[in-house]
Parts: C-alpha cells; sequence; structure tokens
C-alpha cells in the first residue's frame, strides 16, 4: 500500500482505540494506583467494564494476520493489571512468542495476582519458563527472561525453585543469572543456595550480590561460616551476606 493509504489506515485505527482508552481511565480515573481488582468493583462498575471486551481487545491486538499492537497489548496488561482478570490469562499464555517484546507489561500482569490456585499458578509458571529452559529452540531475548525471572522474585509463591536453578546454571548471560538467582532469593530453596556457591567467583558483582541475597536460605551457621570464609570486603555484600544473621 501507499505510504498515503497506510496512515490513514493506521492513524485512523489508532484513534479509535485511544478513545476507548480513554473512556477505560474516565472509569477509574488519573492515578493507575487506584484501579481496583475486577473482583472488588461493584456491579455497575463491573458492567461498564464488561462492556469493553478486554479479551476481544488483546485478541483483536494479537490477531495473527495484523501486526501486533503493542501500544494496545500494553494498556491492557500493564495499566488495567490491577483489574485481575483471569479470562485474559490463556490469551497471554497462548501468545507468549509474540508478546516477547511487551515482557514488561506481561509481568506486572502476572505480578497482580495474588490469589490463584495452586495449579493454575504451577501452569502459568510452567509456560513463562518453558521458552527460557528450552534448549531445542532459539532463546528469548534478555529481556523477556530477566522480566519473567522478575515475577518469582516478586513473590515465593511462584516456587520452581528446581527450574530456576537450572536457568542459573545453564545461562550464558551474566545479567539473566543474576535475575535468576534474584528469584532464587524468593522463590528458592536450600539445596539451590548450596549450588550457587560455586558461581561466586565467575559472576560480575552485580551477580554475586544477587546470589548472596539467595543465599539467606542457608542456615545461620552455614552462613557465618561463608561470611568469614569469603573474606568479604566489600561493604554491600557484606549487608547481603550478613542481612539475616
Amino acid at each position: 500500500m501507499t505510504a498515503v493509504e497506510y496512515f490513514e489506515r493506521e492513524s485512523g485505527l489508532h484513534s479509535e482505540k485511544e478513545a476507548k482508552r480513554r473512556e477505560l481511565l474516565d472509569i477509574f480515573g488519573d492515578d493507575p494506583y487506584e484501579i481496583q481488582s475486577y473482583e472488588d468493583l461493584d456491579d455497575d462498575r463491573k458492567k461498564e467494564i464488561d462492556a469493553f471486551n478486554l479479551s476481544g481487545m488483546l485478541t483483536e491486538a494479537l490477531a495473527e494476520d495484523e501486526n501486533v499492537d503493542y501500544r494496545e497489548v500494553s494498556f491492557i496488561l500493564g495499566r488495567l493489571s490491577a483489574l485481575q482478570k483471569p479470562d485474559l490469562i490463556p490469551i497471554v499464555l497462548e501468545n507468549l512468542e509474540r508478546l516477547y517484546p511487551v515482557a514488561e507489561a506481561v509481568a506486572a500482569f502476572f505480578k497482580e495476582f495474588d490469589v490463584l490456585a495452586h495449579e493454575t499458578r504451577h501452569d502459568i509458571a510452567d509456560k513463562i519458563l518453558a521458552p527460557i529452559l528450552n534448549t531445542q529452540a532459539a532463546h528469548p531475548s534478555e529481556y523477556y527472561s530477566i522480566w519473567m525471572l522478575s515475577i518469582f522474585g516478586h513473590d515465593g509463591n511462584w516456587d520452581h525453585a528446581e527450574n530456576l536453578i537450572r536457568i542459573f546454571r545453564e545461562t550464558s548471560s551474566d545479567t539473566v543469572r543474576r535475575f535468576a538467582a534474584l528469584a532464587l532469593a524468593s522463590s528458592g530453596t536450600r539445596a539451590s543456595a548450596v549450588t550457587m556457591k560455586e558461581y561466586l567467583s565467575a559472576g560480575s558483582s552485580l551477580c554475586r550480590t544477587a546470589m548472596l541475597l539467595a543465599m539467606a536460605k542457608l542456615g545461620r551457621d552455614e552462613r557465618e561460616h561463608l561470611r568469614r570464609g569469603l573474606r568479604l570486603s566489600d561493604s554491600l555484600e557484606k549487608l547481603c551476606i550478613g542481612a539475616k544473621i
């Protein structure tokens, strides 16, 4: 198509979506931190939200025969994440590869779910970590990896220590290893903390401090022994390993 045709189509499309976004924000007000969970809304406000059909909006933004509308996706998953709409979860999980560029919004979306059935949470965790763990295909970008790992660092209920330590050990990226260590600081176990000991001398300073934070899972005596054995001189590292001593 010509440049003029493209401009007319895209500008019209986005102006319509922008109008919908503004209507939604009018319902909630200007402060994104005041957005309530969908279940906490009264019936009238639920009807207002349902009228927008967020599932349909997200599905349309991810339509396979069109370029992904990342602005729309980011608005629904990021700005409206506090709504905790569980009906959006299957759509997100089925389109993870297409959502790599907006991994931050995906992470924000899942972090808002305070209450999820154990089986549901486990299934979500399996699926968002699968691309990082898949050795048969090209790994996703560091950007996707660190934002997905941040979910596990945000809330220890996501668990999956075994997969997190595998990512920690197998990645060639110091950045991904650091975020895996931060995830293990929240979702890890004593066993994962023991495994990290052998990597302390090889990581960057930021990765090393993350590993030391994860080693809070060790027992009190173990941490004291480790602190003395490492002969730490860096004040931040001392704080990390001694935070719970």
